[in-house]
């Protein structure tokens, strides 16, 4: 009997013969022979027998398992002898008897060591495994080219096994990652495992049962992988969508581009890769939703631009007309610099247009400024020196904001600024008539001159003559309204300035004791030389009180038409109203603020939502509640919202079973294609003009200007 036997094809006889060896021999195995035992995706490379012992398994102290070893001596009967079939998959110990044989296998992978023993007459094939095993098969043949092989092949499913492991903890980590919103990891994962995988084919491909066996697991691992990663390329999508989306809330418009390019990539990314999830229908549409936002955001900053000189076109105010011609400029501005020096432009910029657009808004800007300016200088005319100074000094500010505008975009504009210049130094008082020496307090407060002038009319010489300051005083009075204290020229005390805080803006009056309008026209009586001076100071005491929350008309005289006496008030005091411009100052927080206010004024109750698709829930109590979803959207952002932004917020109201109706509550004038929308999808929609009329109705404050708007 050859003892070792190096098998080339699957047909060597040692694989195929059974029964018992007669009266001079022995056989192999009873029941079957060894070539059915092997398996489709292993190779048998060695046969290795002996007559007699069989093989032991004994318990090693090393044992890496809890697993019971199963002990002991298996040897064949008299008629039937032991095989080690040694393949590239494993080793099969198989021991020939009649009551049938018996068979042990030990896969490659683990073996932690294989060796052979040398002895007098017979050497042993040593195998340790993972599990504490020794296995021991004696025989006499040469057994130096088995353990050879069977050293070799161990090595070779160690590395694989590795690399397989390597990479199912990695996927496990890019499951985890996956979860925690961690994408960017997840898709620098992927790579990893890719390569692990190959390492481990690599490591197989020298054994073709190692190798059939590892293409197998390496597949569940890539269809495992291959989810994740168009998952991940998907979330990465949304996620660079909506960074765009807070990048264009911001006006960072190339930046937000550069997110949704990103964003376009991811997309296309996740459909070029082999998964079922997400499906490709609603990646697609993921995109060509996108693709559509992509469109709004290249024409929206040209947009908002034009909304800006639009609002500004419209202002009843200087005041409005410089805070919007402002942010115009300062738009087309960004408009013109946007895609500078990109071969493939990715917004809709005329660029010559732009330049024509910045010169008119450069130029109604300048206009509104010295508009500003000229009133001022108005205000100051005929006024005490401390008020004149005031007022000059709001005119400086105003000219020289007009004249560095004028400087870099119209030049031809700075003869009127030059011209108000020469004005404003002969009507700047004497730096010593200003702080006059006294013990009576006074407040000057300049108008703001209200909406009987217009910025357009910048150009044009100013003739009105009526002063626009109040002349205020702490002094004491008399219960009949006469005076009794307190010097009203400019030598009769100290005079203190009231500013309410705004930017670059008038003085407000502001008062620890308010007299009455009688004692403020008795006051300006005894100071006038003549009639027209009583009536100019009665018009301004009148502005300033009609101006108020009391109802009164702001453009009714202080003085009966008919007799020029004085008539009765409550007092004089000057209150910012609520304008669509004063809307457009805030913010944000501070508009959603100012939304619920209204809401909570006409005696609903408003709740902020911590969400993305609703800002306000607003309930009116009653018999049975009304309650309402409301997106405050502020005057900066209103460019933005479109018809789709309408829809997800109407779906969202939709799906909220516990809302009744949506609301839109607008800073500033909404896009046609936006109300066409809310209107089909009954979406209600407060226009900055309505939102105005309720919180002026209702007596909502406005708040003081400053960074919480």
């Amino acid at each position: 009997m050859k003892h070792v036997i190096e098998v080339e094809n699957e047909d060597a006889q040692v694989l195929t013969e059974t029964g018992s060896g007669g009266l001079i021999g022995r056989g192999l195995l009873h029941d079957r022979p060894l070539a059915e035992y092997v398996e489709r995706t292993e190779t048998p490379r060695f046969v290795v027998r002996n007559k007699k012992r069989g093989f032991t398994v004994e318990e090693t102290d090393d044992a890496a398992s809890d697993d019971a070893v199963e002990a002991g001596q298996v040897a064949p009967d008299g008629d039937h002898s032991a095989a080690a079939l040694v393949t590239d998959v494993r080793v099969l110990f198989a021991v020939g008897r009649a009551e049938g044989d018996r068979t042990r296998s030990v896969s490659l992978d683990d073996v932690v060591d294989a060796r052979t023993e040398a002895g007098l007459r017979n050497g042993a094939l040593v195998l340790d495994t993972v599990a504490g095993a020794q296995y021991r098969f004696p025989s006499r043949g040469d057994l130096d080219a088995v353990r050879e092989f069977v050293d070799a092949a161990v090595g070779v499913w160690s590395r694989t096994e590795r690399a397989l492991e390597a990479a199912e903890e990695t996927l496990d980590r890019v499951e985890r990652a996956f979860e925690a919103g961690d994408v960017d990891v997840v898709l620098a994962a992927v790579t990893d495992v890719r390569g692990t995988l190959d390492d481990a084919r690599e490591a197989a491909a020298s054994l073709d049962g190692a190798a059939a066996s590892v293409a197998d697991r390496v597949e569940d691992y890539r269809e495992r992988l291959r989810l994740f990663e168009r998952r991940a390329y998907v979330e990465q999508a949304e996620q660079a969508r909506e960074r765009g989306h807070t990048r264009w809330d911001d006006e960072a418009y190339e930046t937000a581009a550069d997110h949704f390019e990103r964003a376009a990539d991811s997309y296309a990314a996740a459909l070029s890769v082999d998964a079922d999830r997400p499906g490709d229908e609603l990646i697609r549409r993921r995109r060509a939703n996108l693709d559509a936002e992509r469109e709004r955001l290249a024409a929206s900053p040209l947009e908002r631009a034009e909304q800006a000189a639009e609002v500004a076109r419209s202002a009843d105010d200087t005041e409005t007309a410089v805070t919007w011609w402002e942010r115009a400029l300062e738009r087309y501005e960004r408009v013109h610099a946007l895609d500078w020096g990109r071969d493939d432009p990715r917004f809709e910029v005329d660029r010559e247009a732009v330049r024509e657009r910045l010169a008119t808004v450069a130029e109604r800007l300048v206009r509104a400024r010295c508009e500003r300016a000229r009133r001022a200088l108005d205000a100051a005319d005929g006024a005490p020196p401390a008020a004149a100074a005031a007022a000059c000094d709001r005119a400086e500010s105003s000219l020289d904001a007009a004249r560095a505008v004028a400087r870099e975009r119209i030049p031809d504009a700075l003869d009127t600024v030059e011209e108000l210049d020469d004005r404003l130094a002969d009507r700047r008082p004497d730096p010593s008539a200003t702080e006059p020496d006294g013990t009576d307090a006074e407040t000057v407060v300049v108008s703001p001159g209200g909406a009987d002038g217009d910025a357009s009319d910048c150009g044009e010489a100013d003739t009105a003559a009526r002063s626009d300051t109040v002349v205020e005083s702490d002094g004491d009075a008399a219960a009949d309204g006469t005076e009794t204290g307190g010097e009203r020229d400019s030598a009769g005390g100290e005079w203190t300035l009231a500013d309410d805080e705004t930017d670059d803006e008038w003085l407000t009056a502001e008062r620890t004791e308010t007299p009455t309008d009688a004692d403020v026209v008795a006051d300006a009586v005894a100071d006038a030389s003549d009639a027209g001076a009583v009536r100019e100071t009665a018009d301004a005491v009148d502005a300033v009180r009609g101006s108020g929350t009391d109802g009164g008309d702001p453009s009714r005289d202080a003085t009966d038409d008919e007799t020029g006496d004085a008539l009765d008030g409550d007092g004089v005091d000057a209150v910012d109203g609520w304008t669509p411009a004063v809307l457009g100052s805030f913010g944000a927080d501070g508009f959603g603020r100012v939304v619920a206010e209204c809401f909570e004024a006409t005696g609903w109750t408003a709740d902020a939502v911590d969400g993305d698709a609703i800002d306000l829930r607003a309930t009116a109590p009653g018999p049975a509640d009304v309650r309402a979803g409301v997106l405050a959207v502020h005057a900066d952002a209103a460019a933005t919202v479109d018809g789709a932004a309408v829809e997800r917020f109407a779906a969202a109201v939709e799906r909220d079973a516990d809302l009744d109706a949506a609301v839109v509550v607008a800073g500033a004038t909404l896009s046609r294609d936006a109300r066409e929308r809310a209107d089909e999808a009954e979406v209600a929609v407060v226009a900055p003009d309505a939102l105005v009329d309720e919180l002026d109705g209702h007596d909502v404050s406005v708040p003081d200007a400053g960074p919480e708007r």
